[in-house]
């Protein structure tokens, strides 16, 4: 039986991230483009892959003893 769910894909490791910046500067720098935006968008990439792998806090007491 197939899951309904998909499958996940694993996140890249910070090997992988500088690839890619690397990749969108050369293709910035080729094409014209600016390599701030490269920057910023990668920038963003890690850094909502960094907020997504923080572990979230511990609930408080009084919100258990409300459920």
């Amino acid at each position: 039986m197939l899951s309904p769910n998909p499958p996940t894909k694993r996140a890249m490791n910070a090997d992988q991230f500088l690839a890619l910046a690397e990749a969108l500067r050369s293709y910035a720098r080729h094409s014209g483009r600016d390599i701030n935006a490269s920057n910023l968008f990668v920038h963003a990439m890690l850094m909502r892959a960094i907020q997504s792998d923080r572990p979230t806090p511990p609930q408080r007491a009084e919100k258990r003893e409300a459920a």
